[in-house]
């Protein structure tokens, strides 16, 4: 499943637009439940910010998977939002629209740092093109 934040998608061509596609999660505003803080003298988790990242990847899966339920294989112009409910929690949702997709580049998948471009200086030797006139005939 391809989810993207972008509203176009270089190389893909959108064949069908399927609708909004929403997933929403509950969350604890506790930080020793989430996992953020340690319980041991409440210092920060060193792994506090791992856990808030999974929470974000979760909604994305969930996302894919609503979205793949519509019969779509890509989302575009994933967010995500947050807000809070009641004292103790908060809700993360994550949407975007579930679209149908087809690459229409082959290297589409690839990002543009990555494919091959001739570097500045790779001129064979002796192709004439350097505009130098180094013939000597003596």
């Amino acid at each position: 499943m391809l989810v993207v934040t972008t509203n176009d998608l270089p190389g893909f061509e959108i064949r069908a637009v399927l609708g909004e596609v929403v997933v929403s999660a509950a969350r604890s505003m506790n930080p020793f439940k989430e996992g953020v803080k340690s319980l041991r003298g409440g210092k920060s988790d060193p792994e506090g910010a791992d856990h808030l990242t999974k929470y974000r990847m979760d909604a994305i899966s969930k996302l894919g998977q609503a979205a793949t339920k519509k019969g779509a294989n890509a989302v575009i112009g994933m967010r995500f939002d947050c807000r809070q409910v009641g004292p103790t929690h908060i809700e993360l949702c994550a949407y975007g629209t579930a679209a149908v997709v087809v690459q229409i580049r082959p290297d589409a998948d690839k990002p543009e740092n990555q494919q091959q471009q001739p570097k500045q200086g790779d001129q064979k030797a002796g192709s004439g093109s350097s505009g130098q006139s180094g013939s000597s005939s003596g």
